[in-house]
């Protein structure tokens, strides 16, 4: 989500101009969200947390309350004053609504909006309903996310909705990593992006490959993406007891030059399970859209909105062998894998290519202000 919020609102400049709010702690480490934001040049208010605070949730001691709302209190000032004189306020979920109440009580007092992206399907979260009293405007990545949004909060309907996809850089010039690329010529490159994760599949995904690997000799599984090291032991012995396997599937951790990884790939895999998670964009999908490679995915949340069976890839039932088979399909049937890849070269120019999504956005920022002293 991070990643999506700063391509999108570097995208955006100069027309819009984004101030954020981070936390001091994670500041304080530098992880590659907070040096992509230095690099970009944003502006940058930080929170006084030092040490860990306790996040907004249900107490379960008068000591724990009083934490949570020290917490809030010190976040609500920080917040409300890194907000005065700017335009909107931009949220992007409940848990940060829930740190500018006094913020959005402000804008909401001066005719201002109050954005709330949301960048999942939902939370369960305690005083979501009464940060959405405050909200203006409700963004959703698809009309998926905002229908199951909709069923879940349903005081958002009556505030103004809009359907836009994330702005994604598919041009940002990274320097090449030449050993990556000697490491995948002359194989059929299968890849996963994102959180290598059983919530994700990724185990299923394992299953799916090994018979593929028996058949097809000069296929390679890249999984590309963060990896909790009991899950990564899970995997590896996994591998370990089909040892032809070990160097037929490549870890690569995260990296920043995925969208050059993936100019090698023969095709994209998105093995999140409906039973386990249901993704709100799937936005590595989009990105191998954008270099026309087709996908292989499951029926999880919006992905059934961004893949079209059997033209831009294929959607498999909930199963290993479901999603062998299709990843077999496309393998022996180059043609067909040709023609899905074109088609979804095509459909990510007439839906998300940033020439089309980034003057929606600029719209919806520009717009809607008596929207807003009406809402």
């Amino acid at each position: 989500m991070e990643r999506a919020v700063i391509e999108a609102f570097d995208a955006l400049r100069p027309d819009v101009e984004p101030h954020f709010v981070q936390s001091s702690r994670i500041a304080g480490r530098n992880p590659p969200i907070i040096q992509e934001l230095r690099k970009r040049g944003f502006h940058m208010v930080l929170l006084p947390d030092k040490s860990d605070w306790e996040s907004p949730a249900r107490p379960h001691s008068i000591r724990h309350f009083f934490a949570i709302l020290v917490a809030l209190v010190r976040s609500n000032a920080t917040i409300l004053r890194a907000a005065r004189g700017k335009n909107i306020l931009y949220v992007p979920g409940v848990r940060a609504g829930l740190l500018s109440v006094c913020a959005a009580l402000m804008f909401r007092i001066r005719g201002r909006r109050v954005v709330h992206h949301f960048h999942d399907l939902g939370t369960s979260m305690p005083g979501a309903g009464f940060w959405f009293s405050l909200v203006t405007d409700c963004v959703h990545n698809t009309a998926f996310g905002y229908n199951v949004v909709s069923k879940k909060f349903p005081q958002i309907m009556r505030k103004r909705n809009v359907v836009m996809p994330y702005i994604l850089e598919v041009e940002r010039q990274i320097p090449e990593d030449q050993k990556a690329c000697r490491i995948m010529e002359g194989k059929r490159n299968l890849f996963f992006v994102g959180q290598i994760s059983q919530h994700k599949g990724v185990d299923i995904l394992l299953q799916a490959f090994k018979p593929i690997a028996r058949e097809h000799q000069d296929v390679v599984l890249h999984l590309v993406g963060g990896c909790r090291e009991h899950f990564r032991r899970q995997l590896h012995l996994d591998l370990l007891a089909e040892s032809a396997l070990i160097d037929r599937v490549k870890f690569w951790g995260y990296r920043e030059d995925v969208l050059h990884l993936l100019r090698s790939a023969f095709l994209y895999v998105h093995s999140s399970p409906p039973s386990r998670f249901h993704e709100s964009f799937g936005r590595s999908v989009v990105e191998a859209m954008a270099l026309g490679i087709p996908t292989v995915c499951f029926r999880s949340g919006a992905l059934q909105e961004i893949v079209v069976h059997e033209q831009t890839g294929l959607i498999c039932d909930e199963s290993v062998a479901s999603l062998t088979a299709a990843l077999n399909r496309f393998l022996t049937d180059v043609s067909f894998r040709n023609r899905c890849g074109d088609n979804a070269r095509r459909r990510y120019d007439e839906l998300y290519s940033p020439l089309v999504v980034r003057d929606r956005w600029i719209q919806f920022f520009k717009s809607g202000e008596e929207a807003a002293q009406q809402a």
